[in-house]
Order: structure tokens, then sequence, then C-alpha cells
């Protein structure tokens, strides 16, 4: 599945629903429906990539906004055929409805049609930079556009791509914008893992977390910092990854702190809180790498997931059960290492091709 943005103007203008969604929430619509139409025969269908299952009745919306026309009804447990996806919406197809959107969170059981798929969830970061003065990330692409979150000087972060002198920014379940000329050190996450040098970046992934000075939130970002050091190191060829073995046990002598523990979709208190976001954000940019990576295992949250991340692609650890982790195996033919950041509200996560 190509991910590269291409000049399909007159297609997406026949195709593309009049969706005037200004006063929403970007969650990344149309530079994934630009790349995800890539795949449309003559006729305008595009490639069915995924097929999952409804856990609720609910309605086909002609846009990716809940006040949209109704197209028809989904019975709870209808099979769906997925062609694409932004950061919540998942895009649809019915033969006689035509393209149709629903919310990512409302299915489960999503498989691939073929082996030749990239696994469910993937866009790209293709490039990392650090901020070079203090600046935001806005809520759209302008100066005035509100602020989301504040971006000091030195935050390191990845995105998908620089648009019109933007760099677009996952965020939680939508996308921001950060202006270009505030960051530097725009690197370009290899786009041929093959060709790529020693250090190079071959997959990254941000998720930004909160700065509140509560004692238990000052312990969860302690924990994203304790959590990342554990687990930044090499991982050679055929090298098998087990983040409760690397990272845990999460205890106090461990290094990590009292702070809100996400389990089956309940918060509690508890020690290690934040390392699934570690293990979320690792397990994104795993995810860009599938010629490379074999996920061995992985289990999310539950039904809700974890909102640092969009919905379906969270990896929740526990030391305490032994089925809530997170494993890999290296399938490359080098070594691989990681390389975090937490600094500012903002854990990024790089993989970069060792040396043989």
């Amino acid at each position: 599945m190509q991910y590269r943005f291409l000049s399909l103007l007159l297609l997406l203008v026949c195709l593309a629903p009049c969706c005037a969604l200004a006063d929403a929430q970007d969650t990344g619509y149309a530079i994934c429906f630009e790349d995800f139409m890539e795949s449309a025969d003559e006729s305008g269908k595009p490639a069915i990539l995924y097929t999952a299952k409804t856990t609720i009745s609910l309605n086909m919306r002609s846009e990716p906004d809940l006040d949209s026309a109704s197209l028809g009804q989904l019975a709870e447990r209808k099979t769906v055929s997925i062609w694409g996806y932004d950061q919540d919406w998942l895009f649809c197809w019915d033969d006689e409805v035509g393209i149709y959107y629903i919310r990512r969170r409302n299915v489960d059981t999503i498989e691939p049609v073929s082996e030749d798929i990239a696994p469910y969830g993937v866009i790209p970061n293709r490039f990392i930079a650090t901020t070079a003065r203090d600046t935001s990330l806005r809520a759209a692409a302008g100066e005035d556009a509100e602020e989301i979150v504040p971006l000091p000087e030195g935050t390191r972060l990845s995105m998908w791509l620089i648009e019109d002198g933007w760099a677009v920014v996952p965020y939680k379940r939508l996308v921001g914008y950060v202006y270009a000329g505030d960051l530097a050190e725009l690197t370009p996450v290899a786009p041929d893992v093959s060709y790529a040098q020693e250090d190079d970046v071959i997959a990254a992934f941000t998720t930004f977390y909160s700065t509140k000075t509560t004692e238990l939130n000052i312990g969860r970002m302690e924990n994203l910092r304790v959590g990342c050091e554990y687990i930044d190191k090499t991982y050679q060829a055929g090298e098998s990854f087990d983040f409760n073995a690397i990272a845990g046990p999460y205890r106090k002598s461990r290094g990590y702190m009292p702070s809100p523990v996400l389990i089956d979709g309940t918060t509690v208190a508890g020690y290690g809180g934040g390392t699934c976001q570690v293990s979320t954000t690792l397990y994104n940019a795993l995810l860009q790498l599938p010629d490379g990576i074999t996920i061995l295992w992985r289990r999310p949250h539950g039904p809700g997931g974890a909102n640092y991340a969009p919905h379906g692609v969270d990896a929740a650890v526990g030391s305490e059960k032994k089925n809530i982790n997170l494993e890999f195996r290296n399938d490359f033919d080098f070594p691989i290492y990681l390389d975090s950041t937490v600094q500012n509200g903002v854990l990024c996560i790089c993989i970069r091709k060792g040396t043989k």
C-alpha cells in the first residue's frame, strides 16, 4: 500500500463528499482520503484493505461527522469493508451505498483481506524534527489557529508530512500543525529500509502526555522517562523483545513511581503508570516496519483503548499478568536500536538502523 500523496484532484472532486468540516476537529481526513484513494479503480471504487465487525448498531455516515446524513443502518456484528482511515474515522465501502464512514471505536475483529496488506492503523511518520524556538501545536495550519499545546524550544517530535509550510503532527485522535519555520534538524525518515545508512531513522511515532504538576502526574511523567530509559538499546537481527522483561517489573526499586494505571478501561493507582504509553508509542513505530518486524504479542487496553493514541493501535503492558505485554522480533538482517525522548509533554520514539 502506498502512502504518497499524488494528484488525484479530478477523481476527488467526483467522489469526495462535500465535506464542510471547517468547524469540526481535524482528524486528518483530507490527507488520508487523498492517500487511500490512490487505490481506486476506473469506476471509482477504492481497494478494500480490511474487514471488521461492528460492536454496536450504528449509522453509515455520508461524511466523517456525526451530524452528517445517514446513508443507512448497520446492525451489531455486521461485517464492514474498510478501504482507509484517518485518526478517528474508518472509510468504508458498500456496493449499494458506495463510500460511507463510521468511527474507529465502533468496530473490532479487524482483519486484512490479504497477507500483503500493511498492518491496520499505519499512517507513516515521514519526518522528525526539533523545535528551534518556543512554538505551538495548532488546531489548523495558520498562526491565528487555536493552540492545542505549547512546544518549548528543543522538543523533538515526528510528523506525517510538511504541507504548505506546516508540519502535520498526529495528536491523540486528531492532527495538529506546527509552523515549519519553527523547526530545526528536520530529518526525513528513510523511505526505503534497504538503502538506509547506519543511524538513519527507519520509523518514528509521537504521542503527547499531560504536564500537570499534580503528584500522580509527576509520577507518570517520571515513569515515561524511566520506561524509555530501559528499552533504549540495540536489538540484534533475530532477537526478540519482551517489554515486561526489559522495562519491568514496575516497582519502586526499579525507579518507578505511583501514578494512574489503565486496566480494562478502568483507571487505578499503581506503580509504573505511564509505561503503557511508552509501549503504545513503540508499537505504532513498529507497525511502520511490517517487512522486518514481527509482532509476537500485543493486547489493547479494552474496548475504549487509550486516548493518547488512535483507537485500535494501543498496546498494554503490565508485569502482573503475563498476557498484558508487547513482544516483537527483529527479522531484519541488521540490528535496530530505539531512541526515545520524553520532554515538554511529547514522547517521541525513533527506530534507527544499527551496524551489522
